[in-house]
């Protein structure tokens, strides 16, 4: 940066010379130097305020967020597990309908493997609420990880939601329509009304990540 600043007053000085001789009017000249030091000084101002305003971080600093990178670390790996569990079953939720729609089962084997799905989600919908964010977490980074969790909750809650109309619709006792294309129409309709919206957790990932991070030392 230092190197930087010298050779923009090196290239500044030398400009000066060229376009004093060059340019004849006093007050373009003026103005063009004007501009050259309002710019040199913001890069040395923003020089000074990096170098004054960074401190490194001691060593109770980096043991604590040593810490709370192995409190959530922990807590994120079993998280991790249960949002691929809850991705795995929502593929066989899809498979079972395709399976369906192009007659590789029949209405009631399409029920019978609800039921069952829907008991397999069920289990895991009750680890997920189960779960709770580590308390050793500071304020903020406990928020950030609850607000993953909340929309985890919700969203398993859509899923279940979604397969138990699903599989109502699938009962071959209830259902109202012979057609096979009514049915699969049937269930499609029931997916559609309480399939859960996106999750999206980007947000707080990405602020944990900052605050977990250890500043690094230049």
């Amino acid at each position: 940066m230092i190197l930087l600043i010298i050779s923009a007053v090196v290239v500044f000085v030398l400009t000066v010379l060229v376009l004093e001789r060059n340019i004849k009017s006093r007050l373009v000249f003026g103005a063009f130097c004007l501009s050259l030091v309002t710019a040199i000084s913001i890069l040395g101002y923003t020089y000074l305020v990096n170098t004054s305003t960074y401190t490194e971080p001691d060593e109770s600093t980096i043991r604590h967020i040593t810490a709370q990178q192995q409190a959530f670390g922990e807590w994120y790996t079993i998280y991790k597990k249960k949002l691929e569990n809850v991705d795995y079953y929502w593929v066989l939720y899809h498979r079972i309908l395709t399976d369906f729609k192009y007659e590789r089962i029949s209405l009631n084997e399409a029920h019978q493997q609800l039921s069952t799905l829907e008991t397999d989600v069920v289990g895991l919908h009750k680890e997920i609420f189960q779960m709770m964010p580590p308390i050793s977490l500071d304020d903020n980074n406990y928020d950030l990880t609850a607000s993953m969790l909340e929309k985890t909750k919700s969203y398993s809650d859509a899923q279940l939601k979604t397969i138990r109309a699903t599989k109502a619709a699938a009962d071959p006792d209830k259902t109202i329509f012979n057609n096979h294309d009514q049915q699969v129409q049937a269930l499609n309709d029931a997916r559609l009304l309480n399939a859960p919206d996106m999750l999206f957790t980007a947000r707080e990932i990405t602020t944990l990540r900052d605050n977990l991070t250890i500043p690094e030392v230049d």
